[in-house]
């Protein structure tokens, strides 16, 4: 009887030790076999008190500056270790080698530096995450050779190149991130190894220019991010054999141009899967590959019409999808370099056969493509409506520079099928208001560039119309009764008309609108309330009318409001607080206004990101300067073509950058 109660003692005993072992200031999980020891006074590792069978280890926010072999010995089934935000400088070498089963190790935001050879053998670890430290090389001999992670992390750090010797030793990495460094070149070999890479960021980095063959191995790549590099210049051939790409990130980089045929390898991308916003481009001739691909991939691209030319002036914060032939000076026709481009990959087609061509139908006077069902129709002798002919299957349709004047809903009864309709330059005076009967299908009307004056009521009232553009006419109102009640219109063109003034009526039909340009018109003031209703609106452009000034409250419920073009006005003055519920604005441009000063408070709490265009104005560069001064110099990274926003008063200061100017200048005193 003695017997059976000193075991029950000593089993209980057992078990009541197992159940309360635990290190001080820590908690213990004994279920899932979790130690965590977060936000407590530790100086120290703490090995004692740990549970032999701990799995998972937390050990963050504490004082503890260095980690060795010893204190990992007392956990030897541990699988996961997580040490995020404690202030490690130093780590032993063999730091893994009793833990045999770690297979993810996190040392984000600790002031590590150097680390010690073979800091990361001995353990066959899968992720490892050294974000935010101060690590300013990597070496090779940190791992094992053929290391198995498959993740990792080294983004926040100081890192100014990459070692080629390092990546040799990751064949089965699948995430690489390497962004927020000072990287200024990726070497053409360095990525040569990880074939199996599926995810890689660059972004916020230095880099200037990318190899050719830099993704030349990396075949099986789903995600690149290179948002915010310097990237100005790129190889054509950058993305060949990049086929499984489904994202790709090139925002906020010096790109000028796009190399003809740079996006064509990209079968993948998928829906928004490419951002090439807040890019300084070009819109000339050069531009007209990306202009076209644009056209036929919208779907693919990211915030497609916030894809906006810098220069030349006249099409500053114009989208590039909207521009015409014309704008591009590019006439009718193809360029030279497009026509090869082409011609190259007609005959590259595998299942292309000429002699089954003959045998497609296809209008008089215009050329169809039957792999894309689309037929253009350019042709300064076209004066009716081709109404025979059309490919049954046409969904695209385009008819320019021709002489139309008229078209009616019973030519349209020929192409049934039809999503996309462009009628650009075809001098049209005239549209019925059963235009779009017989394309229930339709999302897209481009009446570019036309001769109309006034328009019908209920010419719009389509169902599924999505995007509208009007561009170029002759237009002297906008007509509420063009619509009907809850549009389902997402885009909307008005600019390079005669409008002088713009009713909230128009706009309380369109509860969907994400984009609206109403640039180079006439219109001269805005009612407070005219924007009420356009509670999704992302990008509104009012850029080269005669605007004076604004409401205060304008823009009080375009909280989702990102690109707010206001360039080429006549503004004087500005309201304080404008801007105050628009956190989400990301390009705000006023340049080429009659802006002397800016009023205090007016950029106070805006997005951190923001850019913005101040150049062209004349600045009295004087006591009332002192806001905007100080924000300048403050915000130099916000401001696109600083050096350009320089006094135009006194004298004295005439064309001096305002942002160089000392407090004696302008007469203030720093508090």
């Amino acid at each position: 009887m003695k017997f059976h109660h000193a075991a029950a003692f000593l089993f209980l005993a057992s078990f009541c030790h197992c159940a309360v072992s635990c290190p001080a200031l820590c908690k213990c999980y004994s279920e899932r076999k979790e130690v965590v020891c977060s936000e407590v006074p530790l100086i120290e590792f703490p090995t004692e008190g740990l549970p032999e069978n701990t799995t998972m280890l937390t050990v963050q926010l504490t004082n503890i500056t260095s980690l060795s072999e010893h204190h990992l010995k007392a956990t030897p089934h541990l699988q996961e270790l997580h040490l995020y935000g404690n202030k490690l400088q130093s780590l032993s070498s063999h730091l893994l080698r009793g833990v045999p089963q770690l297979h993810t190790l996190d040392l984000t935001e600790n002031k590590l530096s150097d680390l010690p050879v073979d800091v990361f053998s001995d353990a066959p670890l899968k992720n490892l995450v050294l974000k935010n430290n101060q690590i300013k090389r990597v070496d090779e001999k940190w791992l094992p050779d053929n290391s198995s992670l498959t993740w990792l992390d080294l983004s926040g750090n100081s890192l100014t190149e990459i070692s080629v010797g390092f990546f040799q030793r990751l064949p089965h990495l699948e995430n690489l991130d390497l962004s927020n460094n000072q990287l200024e070149k990726i070497p053409a070999n360095s990525l040569e190894n990880l074939s199996n890479l599926k995810r890689l960021s660059l972004q916020n980095n230095k880099l200037e220019s990318l190899d050719a063959s830099v993704f030349q191995h990396t075949k099986n790549l789903t995600s690149l991010f290179l948002t915010q590099n310097k990237l100005n210049w790129l190889p054509q051939n950058l993305f060949q054999g990049l086929t499984s790409l489904t994202h790709l990130s090139l925002d906020f980089n010096q790109l000028s141009h796009i190399p003809i045929g740079w996006f064509d390898p990209l079968s993948s991308l998928e829906e928004s899967g490419l951002d090439l916003t807040l890019n300084p481009l070009r819109c000339n001739s050069r531009i007209e590959y990306l202009w076209r691909w644009l056209q036929k991939n919208k779907k693919k691209v990211l915030s497609v019409d916030n894809i906006i030319c810098m220069l030349p002036q006249s099409l500053t914060g114009h989208p590039v999808i909207s521009l015409t032939e014309n704008d591009l000076n590019i006439g009718s026709c193809f360029s030279t370099d497009m026509k090869l481009l082409l011609l190259v990959t007609f005959f590259a087609l595998p299942d292309f056969d000429y002699k089954r061509r003959s045998v497609h139908s296809c209008p008089d006077r215009c050329s169809c493509s039957f792999l894309s069902a689309e037929v253009v129709c350019s042709n300064g002798g076209l004066t009716v409506f081709p109404r025979t002919g059309f490919p049954s299957a046409t969904t695209i349709l385009s008819i320019q520079n021709t002489n139309l004047r008229n078209i009616t809903g019973g030519d349209l009864s020929a192409v049934p099928l039809l999503n996309n309709l462009q009628l650009y330059h075809s001098n049209l005076a005239n549209l019925t208001s059963d235009l779009l009967v017989s394309v229930p299908h339709l999302e897209t009307l481009d009446l570019t560039g036309n001769k109309l004056v006034k328009l019908p009521a209920n010419v719009f009232t389509h169902r599924s119309l999505s995007n509208l553009v009007l561009k170029n006419n002759q237009l002297g109102e906008a007509d509420p009764a063009w619509f009907s009640q809850n549009s389902s219109l997402l885009y909307l063109d008005l600019s390079g008309n005669r409008l002088t003034s713009i009713s909230a009526a128009l706009f309380n039909k369109m509860p969907l609108l994400r984009t609206l340009d109403l640039d180079n018109n006439n219109l001269q003031e805005l009612q407070a309330e005219v924007f009420r209703s356009l509670d999704h609106l992302e990008t509104l452009n009012l850029a080269g009318n005669k605007l004076i000034t604004l409401k205060p409250q304008i823009f009080a419920h375009n909280l989702k409001l990102k690109y707010l073009y206001l360039q080429e006005n006549q503004l004087q003055d500005l309201p304080a607080n404008l801007l105050h519920r628009l956190q989400h604005l990301e390009l705000l441009l006023l340049n080429q206004n009659q802006l002397r000063h800016l009023p205090k408070g007016l950029l106070d709490g805006i997005n951190p990101s923001l850019q913005i265009i101040l150049s062209g104005n004349p600045w009295d560069c004087d006591g009332k300067m002192e806001y905007l001064w100080k924000w300048l110099t403050n915000h130099r990274q916000n401001v696109l073509f600083d050096d350009e926003v320089t006094c135009d008063q006194p004298k004295p200061l005439k064309s001096l950058q305002v942002s160089s100017l000392t407090e004696s200048q302008l007469g203030v005193r720093l508090q």
